[in-house]
């Protein structure tokens, strides 16, 4: 019998008794020395791993696929495996299919549609998607499986609680303090709105107004009087897998173009409208040959996130704090900070001074790089980049011994989705091409919004160029910001009379 068929304590017992399984073997790979064999026990133990999500159900599919981008966490044999879920996903009948549009939607599917294709062109972990044809037009009707709802009441309770158990035995050795219940929550809160279709609805007519006047992006329109919260019917777009380079390379399309447009058009979903999709997966995004080089076409809108305020603007600001670094002529570290401040990403009461030690290194060595006069990490051989680690090492041990040490960093949970999604991104470019690295990608997009920021290209150059002459508005407003300084001189002498002035002393010799 398959799992999750039984009462809510029986499906606790099953849950913890096969993750318990998988911890257990894969312990016990730490006695084999040798690599190709370890490697080979641990495909086997991922297969089962991904058999046994199959089993569980949606909510472990959907975990499964989480997992398969995260390559902080897992190794290779995994995340191959588990790649597996994002296509390989049984379906269920056709009829149960037909008997939930009848039921949703009040009518006889013979009535509602022109025709209607049982077999499903497409199943996912939460529903599956047939053809049919509605008033002469071809449609894609996505049926949500039955029962989701109980299933995840169960299912969450459990993996809130292993949230809980994750917080307490996260060493946070990397100095990033990450709250895993928040991350379970923000999961939790978008799995329960990806299983209301009507919040699809409107996640894709939002998405395809977004992206209206950029011909390279195609979004189906939504039927939204033949959609519930169980039935979605959208336009249908044929397309292929944006994974899927020999037929791609088939159809003349231009791959490095392609790689480009994936990584373009994220960055626009980000600091341009704040508005983005949490799984594009190669599942999620096909392409066509509807311009020339080729269109990314976007699917499944059910998980979708906002960044606002202070976390989108700060995201502008440290994107453009990073791309107009000039050791010389524009040191953009205390801005980089300050807007890694604004995102609720730094703790306000850190230590600054190894921390704008080590982001002042790196953001270096990116303006070196966009320079050419360093080359990027990617292009260096093995032994240079032995080499540069080493070097780093030297440079920064202190520094990074007490960053570590302190924990100062805390990233939102909206950040978990961004942050796979450009591990998925990055997973579908380099596929596309072999030279594809984002962080040169984002050069051009980088200029393009500073110009936003300062409202015209011609502004935006005369601003770098005033700062890069010397003629500067630090320069002449020095005098106006004066009183502003003096104030701040005051406020801290006040502090230092009342004994709230905190001051930190790091002793090296101890580091």
């Amino acid at each position: 019998a398959k799992r999750g068929k039984g009462s809510g304590v029986i499906r606790t017992v099953e849950l913890y008794s096969f993750g318990i399984k998988i911890i257990l073997r894969e312990l016990k790979l730490r006695k084999i020395e040798d690599k190709a064999a370890k490697s080979e026990a641990r495909k086997g133990i991922a297969r089962d791993l991904r058999e046994g999500l199959l089993e569980l159900g949606p909510t472990f599919i959907k975990l499964g696929q989480l997992l398969s981008t995260r390559i902080d966490i897992l190794t290779k044999e995994y995340i191959d495996e588990l790649k597996q879920l994002q296509d390989n996903v049984p379906g269920f009948s056709g009829q149960k299919a037909r008997e939930v549009i009848e039921r949703e939607l009040g009518q006889p599917i013979d009535k509602i549609f022109d025709s209607f294709n049982e077999t499903p062109i497409a199943a996912a972990s939460l529903g599956q998607v047939h053809r049919a044809v509605l008033n002469g037009k071809e449609v894609a009707v996505k049926v949500q499986r039955t029962g989701l709802d109980d299933l995840f009441k169960n299912d969450l309770q459990n993996l809130k609680f292993a949230a809980k158990v994750f917080d307490k035995l996260d060493p946070k050795s990397d100095g990033a303090d990450r709250d895993w219940v928040a991350i379970y929550e923000e999961s939790a809160k978008l799995l329960y709105q990806e299983i209301d279709y009507r919040n699809e609805a409107k996640n894709a007519i939002r998405f395809r107004n977004q992206f209206k006047g950029i011909e390279w992006i195609k979004v189906p329109e939504v039927y939204e009087d033949y959609t519930t919260s169980r039935v979605i019917t959208m336009e249908y777009v044929p397309s292929t897998k944006i994974s899927d380079v020999e037929k791609i390379e088939e159809m003349g399309l231009d791959r490095i173009k392609l790689a480009e447009r994936s990584a373009i058009s994220y960055l626009e979903q980000l600091s341009k409208y704040g508005f983005f999709h949490c799984d594009p997966h190669p599942g999620n995004i096909g392409v066509d040959a509807g311009i020339p080089g080729g269109r990314l076409v976007y699917y499944d809108f059910g998980m979708m996130d906002e960044i606002t305020g202070d976390l989108r603007t700060g995201l502008v600001d440290l994107i453009l704090g990073i791309y107009e670094f000039d050791a010389e002529n524009k040191d953009t570290t205390k801005d980089v900070l300050a807007a890694a401040e604004k995102m609720g990403i730094l703790d306000p009461s850190a230590d600054r001074v190894p921390i704008q030690r080590i982001a002042r290194f790196f953001l270096n060595d990116f303006a070196e790089a966009n320079k050419g006069k360093r080359k990027w990490t990617k292009d260096l051989s093995k032994e240079e980049a032995t080499a540069e680690r080493a070097a780093r090492r030297a440079q920064l041990g202190e520094s990074l011994l007490s960053v570590g040490s302190d924990v100062p960093f805390k990233f939102p949970p909206t950040f978990t989705f961004v942050f796979r999604a450009f591990t998925s991104l990055d997973g579908i470019g380099k596929g596309l091409d072999k030279d594809y690295d984002l962080t040169k990608l984002t050069v051009p997009y980088l200029r393009k919004l500073s110009e936003m920021k300062y409202g015209s290209e011609s502004k935006a150059l005369a601003v770098g160029f005033a700062e890069k002459t010397g003629l500067n508005r630090g320069d002449i407003f020095s005098v106006v910001k004066a009183p502003k300084n003096m104030q701040y001189v005051t406020e801290t002498l006040q502090k230092m009379e009342r004994g709230e002035l905190k001051v930190r002393v790091r002793a090296l010799e101890a580091e």
